[in-house]
């Protein structure tokens, strides 16, 4: 009996000793360090400097303040990073490494992962058929210029030939005269000698009346020769001109054809990059902005037995800011936005990478200048990273004041030479604590969907930092009207005691 219970006490010991290294293990996983920044005064203390990373507290981490919250508001766990977010949906393994690289590298998982999906192959077709299409159109531009350069240019040697024609008629003429005067002398002007032999004192007269006609003969002569040669040349140069002129017609009829063909592959591209965005955004959207239905495969993790509505609505509840409640509805009704793969169309209405998806939500959906008309920032702005500038808009909030609306970053690429971090938007916990949801989009051939809340890994992608987006001050902003902030209030009351929503599939 007494080497039974020294037995059970070492063995009690040794499950001490597990327990501990186990707890200093999750211990050791919940120490981030992410990048800080100076935050208004009404945001959560920030570390002194967003250069040097600083440590977050266990205690941040596990119990985070939400200020004056309703009893029962979550209290965010620590979570292991997951391991499928860095390939496609149903994928085993990488895709072969596109061949496409784009210009400005994407955020989110990434090419180097192998990920490509048909808009990112077609919109690299379509940089080519771009480029082709403008050289065609150069080259065209180009040969009816020529056209037109030669046109005016036989214009002006049609005259030219015409005036020649002209001085040969006129010349001939004269040379016609002066022969009928000389012919009327004899022999040419020849036989005239005679009478100036024997005309006496008048015989240097008549001399020079002949030297004269001879001369005048002469010149008429030479003045026929010039103008025929003038015209020959005339001729010559409208031959060689007619030849060049149905060359350069040729070559913009040529033209013509190359930049219909690349006009043509242009738009249809165009039209199947316009085919893929067949998805419209929710329409089914209730008065407080929250979508009344879910779509298919875009609630993840178990966020379907909840229910869209409910998640949006309890997100909306627990929003940090009003801004944030209504960047929460716009990122709801986009949900099933296709993600943009490389970056490709991600300023497109109903397609986003992870950057845009969170910065137009704020721009379009609460009116803060976090993007604009045809811009939307990276990730470097957000953490900030790669030299860049931190945006003032995202000021720094401790893991443990995270509320809803409030952008979680990630280092998907930690080992380096990856163009891309990720970030996504942090919806609370729609059940007093027992789950945590985020809304994203990271997954080439994949849409923007509501998955269980990463939490705050230090392995795997670890955890960067947490922003809060704020209005800088003189900013006008979007405030949620009486009627959306009523209906958030009346469908808050009617869900916190309703049973889970049963998920409707459509398709």
């Amino acid at each position: 009996m007494r080497h039974l219970t020294r037995q059970t006490a070492l063995t009690v010991a040794l499950v001490a000793v597990m327990v501990g290294a186990l707890t200093g293990t999750a211990l050791a996983d919940v120490t981030a360090s992410p990048t800080s920044a100076s935050a208004s005064p009404s945001e959560a203390s920030p570390s002194p400097t967003d250069v040097t990373p600083s440590p977050v507290a266990s205690s941040d981490l596990t119990a985070p303040s939400h200020g004056s919250r309703p009893s029962g508001d979550p209290v965010i766990p620590v979570v292991g990073n997951p391991t499928t977010s860095a390939r496609p949906i149903g994928s085993t393994s990488p895709s072969p490494t596109p061949s496409y690289v784009p210009s400005q590298p994407s955020d989110g998982v990434g090419l180097l992962t192998g990920q490509v999906d048909d808009y990112l192959a077609l919109s690299a077709q379509r940089e080519a058929a771009a480029a082709t299409a403008t050289a065609a159109t150069t080259t065209l531009a180009s040969a009816q210029a020529v056209v037109v350069s030669l046109q005016t240019e036989q214009v002006r040697l049609a005259l030219s030939s015409d005036a020649a024609r002209d001085v040969v008629t006129s010349t001939q003429a004269n040379t016609d005269d002066v022969a009928a005067q000389m012919y009327q002398q004899g022999d040419g002007g020849l036989g005239a000698i005679a009478t100036i032999v024997t005309s006496g004192p008048d015989f240097l007269t008549s001399l020079s009346n002949v030297t004269y006609m001879h001369d005048v003969a002469n010149g008429a002569v030479m003045d026929s020769l010039t103008a025929r040669a003038e015209l020959d040349i005339a001729v010559a140069q409208e031959s060689e001109l007619g030849a060049r002129l149905t060359a350069a017609r040729a070559a913009e009829a040529a033209a013509v054809t190359a930049n219909d063909a690349a006009q043509a592959a242009l738009s249809a591209i165009d039209a199947q990059l316009s085919a893929l965005d067949i998805m419209p955004p929710q329409v089914a959207v209730g008065p407080d902005g929250c979508p009344t239905e879910n779509i298919v495969t875009t609630l993840r993790g178990g966020a379907e037995a909840i229910g869209a509505a409910a998640l949006c609505r309890k997100a909306v509840a627990q929003a940090a800011t009003p801004q944030a409640a209504l960047a929460i509805t716009w990122a709801f009704q986009h949900l099933g936005a296709s993600y943009a793969c490389g970056g490709a169309g991600r300023l497109l209405p109903f397609r986003a990478d992870c950057s845009s998806f969170v910065s137009r939500a704020y721009h379009e959906g609460a009116g803060l200048a976090t993007a604009g008309e045809g811009w939307a920032p990276s990730t470097r702005t957000m953490v900030p990273w790669d030299g860049a500038a931190l945006d003032p808009h995202y000021a720094y909030v401790a893991p443990g004041g995270l509320r809803a609306g409030d952008l979680v970053l990630y280092d998907t690429c930690p080992q380096g030479g990856c163009a891309y971090k990720h970030v996504v938007m942090y919806l609370g916990s729609p059940d007093g604590g027992r789950t945590f949801w985020m809304i994203h989009t990271n997954a080439c051939g994949d849409v923007a969907k509501v998955e269980p809340f990463w939490g705050f890994p230090t392995s795997g992608s670890p955890f960067l930092v947490a922003r809060r987006v704020v209005a800088l001050p003189g900013e006008t902003v979007t405030i949620p009207t009486a009627a959306q902030a009523a209906a958030t209030r009346t469908a808050m009351s009617a869900t916190a005691t309703s049973a889970p929503v049963t998920v409707k599939r459509t398709g």
